[in-house]
């Protein structure tokens, strides 16, 4: 069984706008830093708009280690 949540559609008054379409206003901040290797790599990323919303990206764990994506193709037949 697939369970699957229908939300309403956003309106454009509560969509992220960016006018310019050039990124004006967007920040990212670097968070916590380290891990598994002795290095500089932030853990976590914050990104925030010029109204000041904001998400935070953190890498995806398996099994308590980062996926390192090596990459993939979506078509074979793109190549």
């Amino acid at each position: 069984m697939k369970l699957t949540r229908k939300f309403a559609e956003m309106t454009h008054d509560k969509r992220p706008q960016d006018p310019h379409m050039d990124g004006t206003g967007l920040r990212f901040e670097t968070m916590e830093h380290g891990g598994e290797y002795p290095d500089t790599m932030p853990q976590a990323i914050e990104l925030i708009d010029a109204e000041g919303r904001s998400c935070i990206y953190v890498p995806i764990p398996q099994n308590g280690k980062v996926v390192d994506s090596k990459g993939f193709l979506l078509d074979a037949d793109d190549e």
